[in-house]
């Protein structure tokens, strides 16, 4: 039963694509199926495990429904629906063919075993969202869904290779087998690096901000919310295998690291809210390395706690900006109305701020990492406070929205991260706080990079990939 959570939106999406008058109709139906089914499947389902085809696990494709999918499956498919309900009416039946499909890919590739379903349902998100992104058929929005496209299928060559690698060594593509003993450190390298390039790691990015930010307010939601944090998960579902994890470790926490500070600080630099908004998703992708590699059973809260705060981040941002055409952080402050927009935006990118007392606040605390690796947390503490007191401090709202908004955000997560964090801890994030109000209404200017009039150019941006498969092979 479980395996209809992706048969079933990708054949209506098909069905959508073909009634051109009843699409909507459609959504609607398959959004209130699968949220019956998935509901029933949370409280009653159990585990199940499918071999399609009969094969075994050695030559076949391997499914897994695990009970912490239908938890991360139902949230998102809430998120979709939503985004959903309020989008659809401004698209046609190939907005809705498109949506479906990519529901039950994302779906799909939470369950995958295996290295090729993992590489087909990659192939089928690229393809989804470099035509989601491409809709309104604007300039912009093309190039943007092309550097996706094209940066993607480079990321998705060097995860080939790695599994090329891997299947010569195993003759076999299911994890359990593959990761059974110790893995070819080249064709991790390999692997790691396209997921990372999917995920939308610093030095691997470079296809990010545009295709973030230049996307329609609900493709930018899922693009950020779900699309990007894709790549961290089947780097957790890799890293699950004793064999893989050992293997990068050391990968993730450097890498970890480096992206959370420097995507926080070109967030900060930025003065576009979408485009802060993209960065920011680079500085998250970050966390996730490092609670993969430092507390991998954090993972999962973290997983939903950014697919739900990010896309709803992206959306009302998002949407201002189509009401208004007004993007810009200083002239945003001069826009009134659009309350909820900005209750919404508010609420979810201060819950991950990482400022006490937010839900991203308690789990960097519940990560454990002490010692010299603790500086660079408190570090992150200050550029992740500063782009999100930057944002915040734009969307005006009455002073009584404004902290009941930022009261809802704190609302502990009882039972999902362990509360332990010191006075220092405590400290660090007031203060971050204090100094993010300080410099909140400084002028900055934007890192991004021209060369030959087109923005960070593909020659730069394959260039930055390469450059990155080399730090992580060294590493």
């Amino acid at each position: 039963m479980a395996i209809l959570l992706i048969l079933f939106p990708v054949s209506m999406g098909i069905i959508a694509y073909l009634s051109r008058h009843h699409h909507q109709k459609i959504g609607y139906i398959t959004y209130a199926f699968l949220i019956t089914l998935n509901t029933y499947l949370m409280f009653f389902g159990k585990e199940e495990r499918i071999f399609p085809g009969g094969w075994n696990r050695f030559n076949g494709i391997e499914i897994y429904f695990p009970r912490e999918m239908y938890v991360v499956a139902f949230f998102f498919n809430i998120m979709m629906f939503i985004i959903y309900w309020r989008s659809a009416r401004r698209h046609d039946n190939i907005f809705t063919a498109l949506w479906l499909i990519i529901n039950g890919t994302l779906i799909g590739i939470l369950t995958s075993e295996d290295f090729f379903n993992t590489y087909v349902h990659l192939e089928l998100i690229s393809i989804s969202s470099f035509l989601l992104i491409g809709i309104g058929r604007n300039e912009r929005r093309i190039w943007a869904s092309l550097k996706y496209m094209f940066l993607s299928y480079i990321g998705l060559t060097f995860y080939l290779i790695g599994v090329g690698l891997i299947y010569a060594q195993t003759g076999s593509l299911n994890l359990h087998i593959a990761f059974s003993k110790e893995p070819n450190p080249l064709a991790v390298s390999l692997i790691v690096t396209g997921l990372l390039v999917k995920s939308g790691m610093i030095f691997l990015s470079a296809w990010l901000p545009t295709a973030h930010s230049e996307a329609s307010s609900e493709i930018s939601a899922v693009l950020s919310g779900y699309i990007a944090p894709i790549g961290t998960y089947v780097i957790y579902s890799f890293a699950l295998y004793d064999g893989f994890y050992n293997e990068i470790k050391e990968i993730l926490l450097i890498y970890g690291f480096i992206s959370l500070i420097i995507g926080g600080i070109l967030a900060f630099l930025e003065n576009d809210a979408k485009r802060i908004l993209a960065y920011s998703t680079i500085s998250q992708m970050g966390l996730a390395m490092i609670i993969i590699a430092e507390k991998k059973e954090l993972f999962i809260p973290f997983f939903i706690m950014h697919m739900i705060y990010k896309s709803l981040a992206f959306y009302n941002v998002g949407r201002i900006y189509e009401k208004t055409h007004i993007r810009s952080i200083i002239l945003l402050r001069d826009v009134n109305n659009y309350d909820i927009n900005k209750m919404l935006a508010i609420f979810s990118i201060f819950g991950l701020s990482g400022i006490f007392p937010s839900h991203g606040f308690f789990v960097k605390e519940s990560i454990g990492i002490h010692g010299d690796l603790k500086i660079l947390l408190y570090i992150s503490a200050f550029t992740t406070a500063m782009y999100s007191i930057k944002i915040i401090n734009a969307l005006k709202l009455s002073k009584k929205i404004y902290y009941s908004t930022i009261l809802i955000s704190i609302i502990p997560l009882i039972g999902i991260v362990e509360y332990h964090f010191t006075k220092l801890d405590l400290v660090i994030s007031i203060t971050a706080l204090i100094f993010s109000l300080a410099v909140s209404n400084l002028k900055t200017k934007s890192l991004s990079i021209k060369l030959n009039y087109l923005e960070n150019s593909l020659i730069l941006q394959i260039f930055s990939i390469v450059i990155g498969y080399y730090i992580i092979k060294l590493i």
